[in-house]
């Protein structure tokens, strides 16, 4: 006679193979059962609609930055304004100040916006730009890209922008105008807390470049 184990019985192969098709079984009926919901109950949209929706939905193009050679020319499109963010007087009362003192400022004040010099090493500094509220001009009135596009070239020079998102059809509207004009176009979106920093040198890799 087979001695029994203490603790009962060992497991059966029939049993296990019992446990095995049951749990098959269940998953089959599941699928089955999917299937029949899905037949009974088919999509709201047919196909030919969900094509005209997509054909009707408006993209939006995500900036695709690249490195460049080209200088930038930096804006700020809020409030359905356009600053222009002009760094040569910065450099200008920079290099004034290096004249008679070792030790520059490197907070400066403009009528429509304030900047703040970072200077991480001779060869890599950063400019943060504060622009005051409705700062610039009405791009219909305005008349600085129109002499900026006239004294720079596309070959040299790009146009940059940081664009608030309730000013996305104005800066549109601009951005037609110089692709017109052959001149390369950079963006990014912002919001009024957003930090508006170009960095040169060997942080350059920091700024966006254009599309």
């Amino acid at each position: 006679m087979r001695k029994q184990r203490l603790n009962g019985s060992p497991l059966g192969l029939d049993s296990l193979v019992d446990i095995v098709s049951n749990n098959v079984g269940i998953l089959v009926i599941l699928t089955v059962f999917m299937a029949l919901i899905s037949l009974l109950n088919p999509a709201d949209t047919p196909p030919e609609e969900q094509e005209e929706v997509l054909r009707n939905t408006k993209k939006i193009v995500i900036p695709w930055s690249h490195y460049s050679q080209k200088s930038s020319l930096l804006f700020l499109v809020r409030d359905n304004h356009i600053l222009y963010l002009d760094r040569v007087p910065i450099y200008q009362k920079l290099t004034s100040d290096l004249q008679y003192t070792s030790s520059p400022n490197t907070e400066f004040t403009f009528p429509e916006y304030t900047v703040d010099l970072i200077v991480y090493s001779s060869s890599w500094h950063c400019l943060d730009f504060h622009p005051k509220d409705q700062a610039g001009e009405w791009w219909h009135q305005e008349t600085q890209i129109e002499k900026l596009m006239a004294a720079h070239t596309p070959n040299e020079f790009y146009f940059f922008f940081w664009v608030d998102p309730d000013s996305f059809e104005l800066f549109h509207e601009v951005r037609n105008h110089l692709w017109e004009n052959n001149f390369e176009v950079g963006w990014r979106p912002v919001l009024k807390k957003s930090n508006l920093r170009f960095c040169d040198g060997a942080g350059r890799f920091l700024s966006f470049q254009p599309q």
